[in-house]
């Protein structure tokens, strides 16, 4: 069966660069964002040729304006770009069409913009409900602007908002974590992505903390943090459906006892659905190879000028890199992995390639094995990345 492939649009322009983000980004200016979206606009009827030239053609049900911050550029800019997507690919009707959203970077008339434009679903970057917090990670919105900004779009007419939370912050204590959920799941958001603090080096968040300018997040407390959410949003009736991805189920909220408000586009990189990602510093998947392309945005837009395309590198996948990304990255997915799907899609038996692994992560209490399925458990999710280095 054909897979369904995503469209990622990467919007790199942002206000102020924030102390935890590792993100291509680069400060905004009008001029720059209109030769860059022309540029993008080229680069996806590129790759809607090349997909028409396979020998089998490509359906698209999934669009994801991601950042930087998509919110901040003229509506007009990014109807341009849907528009150039229908252009090239079969897009099917009533996809999900995302944009992730900075809170403060928004009027009504341009969310009523973006809704006329077909986008239906909208990913707000709030992190915390608490302003020392936001300072801390030198946001540029308040916590009642986070407010603001949801009312904005729910008077609007969006029916799909998912909301974005950074717990394990340094100095943030339990009180403060519970203080920021309890907030979130008051407002009943369809979608929450609640992350633990990953720091990247080149950060300035990583440079503070290495040179003490602030302390270092207990682990301890950011692990208690991650068992208050899984009890809190089971209590709040979310499924728990990957790692950090929490989508609002009952009744008719679920389709065969699937939440519907699954992130449809994140589920595609779960679960090895090929992707296209357009513009400076975007990756792409076709289920045979990956590929980025450059970073700097001026770069990109001479790149596409001249070839079309802007990769910088691609890399061809061989069955055992396919089947070991496969691997880890299933098990994200609260499901896991069906043995015998795994084994006719990629030829490999799991129990037999890590039978010297699989004893010791269940002994663990990380895996279980059961009825033909291979997850992780409350605390697998917890340590997931001790346990998906074992299959690299």
């Amino acid at each position: 069966m054909q897979r369904r492939a995503g469209i990622y649009i990467h919007i790199p322009f942002c206000e102020r660069k924030c102390t935890y983000c590792n993100f291509n980004t680069t400060d905004f200016f009008e001029g720059l964002a209109a030769s860059y979206v022309e540029a993008m606009t080229r680069e996806i009827a590129y790759w809607g040729e090349n997909q028409k030239r396979q020998p089998t053609g490509c359906t698209v049900d999934t669009i994801y304006f991601g950042g930087g911050t998509p919110s901040i550029v003229d509506a007009g800019h990014l109807a341009k770009l849907l528009e150039a997507c229908r252009a090239a690919f079969a897009v099917v009707k009533n996809s999900e069409v995302t944009i992730e959203v900075n809170p403060a970077t928004l009027s009504r008339m341009k969310v009523d913009q973006w809704l006329s434009a077909g986008i239906n679903r909208a990913s707000v970057g709030i992190q915390s409900f608490i302003d020392r917090e936001l300072v801390a990670l030198s946001r540029t919105h308040t916590a009642g602007d986070a407010r603001r900004t949801i009312e904005t779009l729910r008077e609007a007419g969006f029916q799909n908002i998912s909301l974005d939370l950074i717990a394990g912050l340094p100095e943030q204590s339990l009180t403060d974590w519970e203080f920021n959920l309890h907030e979130a799941l008051a407002i009943r958001p369809e979608h929450l992505s609640l992350y633990m603090l990953d720091l990247k080096e080149g950060t300035q968040l990583f440079a503070q903390l290495k040179r003490g300018a602030r302390p270092q997040p207990d682990d301890d407390v950011t692990a208690e943090m991650y068992r208050m959410i899984s009890r809190a949003t089971q209590a709040a009736g979310y499924e728990h459906y990957e790692i950090s991805n929490f989508a609002r189920f009952a009744g008719s909220e679920s389709i065969e006892g699937v939440s519907r408000f699954r992130s449809k586009h994140n589920s595609k990189y779960w679960s090895g659905d090929p992707f296209y990602g357009m513009g400076c510093g975007a990756h792409s998947y076709d289920g045979k190879a990956r590929w980025f392309n450059v970073l700097r945005t001026e770069t990109y837009i001479d790149r596409i000028a001249t070839d079309g395309n802007a990769i910088a590198e691609r890399n061809e996948l061989s069955e055992t890199d396919r089947a070991a990304e496969a691997l880890f990255m299933g098990l994200r997915l609260t499901e896991g992995i069906s043995l015998e799907a795994f084994h006719s899609e990629y030829g490999v038996d799991v129990i037999e390639r890590y039978g010297d692994e699989l004893p010791r992560l269940a002994d663990a209490g990380l895996i279980e094995i059961g009825d033909g399925r291979l997850i992780l458990t409350a605390a697998g999710r917890l340590l997931s990345n001790e346990v998906f280095v074992s299959f690299l």
